[in-house]
Formats: C-alpha cells, structure tokens, sequence
C-alpha cells in the first residue's frame, strides 16, 4: 500500500494540531493581518509600508518579486558573496533552454549539481537540484517560465533578516539556521518505515510519501541517507532552528554591506550558505543564493518548541519596522500603493502561480538523472 491508512493520518494531524508552527497559514496568519489592519488604520499609515524597498519593484518585493532582481546588483557589487547565476526566459524552446543551463553548470570550471529554481516564485515550488543533463532536461520539459540556473553551494544553509529602521545603521533581528534532514538506512527497514518512525519526517509523511511514491517498499541499505529536505524550505521539509546566537559584530558589519550594495533595500533575508556556523559568524566565508524583500518573515520562530505568543511577537514587530520604514520613505517622496490597486496585485500574482503546473517530480531522490 503506497498511501497512509485513516488512522495514521488523523495521528498526524493531531500531532501537528499541537505544534503551530505546522498550522495552516489562514489560521496563523488571523492574529498577524488583524494587527496589520489595525496600526495601518491608527496610524493613518494605510498600505504605506508598500514603500519599505524602493529599490525593489512589486511592492517592495511583498508581492511576486523576481529573484534576478535583486542579485543581480548584489553580484555586480560583491561577487565573492553571491553564488553566480543565469537567468533563462520563457521565449526559448525546451531544449535550448535546457542547453544554456547545461552550458551554464559545465562553464568555468563549475561541476554538477546546479540549482534550478524559477525567476518567480515561493515557498519552494519549482526547485529542483540537477546533478545530470538529463535532470536539466525534463525540468526545462516541465516548467515553462523563467527560471534562475545557479551555482550548488555546499554547506549549511542560513537566513538573514535585516532591518534598517530610519536613522539607523540597521541590524540582523533574525537569524534562523535550517537544517536539510536526512534518514539513515540500516538495511532492514523500508523507505515507508523510516519516514512514520523518525519524530521529524512523520510530521510531514503525507509529503514525504508523496515524493517517494516509487520507493515506499524500498529497503534502505545500511548507512544510506534518504534526504527529508534538499533545499531550505519548511515547506519542503526542512527544520528551522533559531540561530541568533551567531550574530557578532563581524557578520552584521558584512550583511550592511550586502544591503548597501542593493540601493533601496532596507528590509529583507539574505539566504545564504556557509561552510559552518562559525565560517557565518566570521563574516567572511559565505554566499548569498537568494535575497527576499517584504515577504521575508522571522523564521527563526519556527524553532521546535517555541511559544505561539513569542512567534506572534515576532511577526508584529517585523510589520511594524516594515510599515514605518516605508511610511518614513512615503513621506520623503517614495511610490506606494494604495490598498485596492494592492489587493489587485495580489489577486493577479495568485491566479498567475495558481495557473502553473508546477512539476510534482522535483526531488531526485536517485542521482543517476
């Protein structure tokens, strides 16, 4: 049997009832518009806050920002920091973008494997880890829009949230380590056996059962690693840690200097890898992937075990230093826009991510290709 009986998945789901951090976004999200809602009428501020990133086109980067966007001034800037990157459109036909990416991932003495990832997009939708032409190839088959090739940066994975409120320097307010699980075999057990007897991926087994649909009744070798999470997603399974303790004075000096490379970029993450978490809090070895502006949420408060309050603490103070950084911009002459036209935006962005046929087959859970 390839799916989980009734009584497992309703053990689940309780299971995930009592952690918040795995509840729907509808039901969290409540408390954070509510407040939003709030201070944005109190305060006159209305949807000003849209203003937070001048530098930064859809609202700042809340609503459907580009990746390339962003890093691409950042690696003009600071190459050393920025893994490179391609960007390859949509006009071309399946096989010749496939072709660029292949070129890409055998140029300049990179080596397999390259991140793929679309232009646009969230939450981990559409990203794929290639180790093999033929892996570049059916993913071009598969997604028909633009797409960011990249470099595979090894090591752990970090997101850095920085803040520059007016008048400030500005700071690292979150720091979250996300760690890329994996299951051991041992020689004995299935593929099926691993994911419902480790506490971790059991929470997320419907998923997981999913993306290995093929090799459920698998028995794992002894020693094997079956891969929870290959990207630093919680979506896709990874575990969100509160790394706040590497934030020295070395690593926020360098990540004000990743901001000011960026003109009109006060707040947002940096996704970043590093060889370690002292190589990060050195400031020193690391490499931005990905940069996010005003959708970028303090993650750090997903930590296993932390208060529902704290995280709900969190979020509110994040919109807060969002709505008055930008209606501090407003006021100096900044664009904004207004609540309908931004609800608009909104409306148009979900039907256009809606409408995509994301591919299921993602993970490559062999890397032959």
């Amino acid at each position: 049997m390839s799916v989980l009986d009734w009584r497992t998945r309703w053990s689940i789901r309780l299971a995930r009832l009592r952690r918040w951090e795995f509840w729907p976004g509808l039901v969290f999200y409540v408390p954070v518009v509510a407040y939003i809602a709030g201070r944005a009428l109190l305060t006159g501020q209305l949807t000003r806050f849209t203003a937070v990133n001048p530098g930064i086109s859809h609202a700042g980067g809340l609503i459907g920002e580009d990746k390339h966007e962003t890093l691409t001034p950042l690696a003009a800037a600071m190459p050393a920091f920025v893994a490179p990157f391609e960007r390859i459109g949509s006009d071309d036909p399946p096989a010749e973008r496939a072709r660029r990416a292949i070129a890409f991932a055998t140029s300049q003495a990179r080596s397999w494997p390259v991140v793929l990832k679309p232009d646009r997009g969230e939450r981990g939708r559409g990203v794929r880890i290639a180790y093999s032409e033929a892996a570049v190839v059916d993913y071009f088959r598969r997604l028909h829009v633009p797409v960011i090739v990249q470099a595979y940066v090894p090591g752990a994975e970090f997101g850095l949230f920085f803040v520059r409120r007016p008048g400030t320097d500005g700071a690292i307010v979150s720091l979250t380590e996300k760690q890329l699980l994996q299951l051991v075999g041992d020689g004995r057990q299935r593929v099926r056996d691993l994911i419902l007897r480790d506490p971790r991926a059991r929470l997320i087994a419907p998923m997981l059962f999913e993306r290995y649909a093929a090799q459920l009744d698998r028995v794992v070798e002894a020693g094997a690693s079956l891969p929870i999470a290959d990207v630093g997603s919680h979506c896709r399974g990874a575990l969100f840690l509160d790394g706040r303790d590497l934030i020295t004075a070395a690593l926020t000096a360098r990540v004000r200097q990743l901001a000011e490379a960026m003109p009109g970029f006060e707040f947002g993450r940096f996704d970043v890898r590093a060889p370690s978490r002292e190589a990060l809090a050195a400031g020193e070895d690391f490499q931005v992937i990905e940069v996010n502006g005003a959708s970028s949420e303090p993650a750090h408060v997903y930590h296993p075990g932390t208060p529902l309050h704290v995280g709900l603490r969190a979020f509110f103070g994040t919109w807060r230093d969002m709505m008055d950084i930008g209606a501090a911009n407003a006021r100096a002459g900044g664009q904004w826009i207004r609540p309908f036209a931004l609800l608009a935006m909104a409306w148009r962005e979900h039907r256009a991510l809606g409408g995509i046929d994301w591919p299921s087959n993602v993970w490559e859970g062999d890397r032959s290709g």
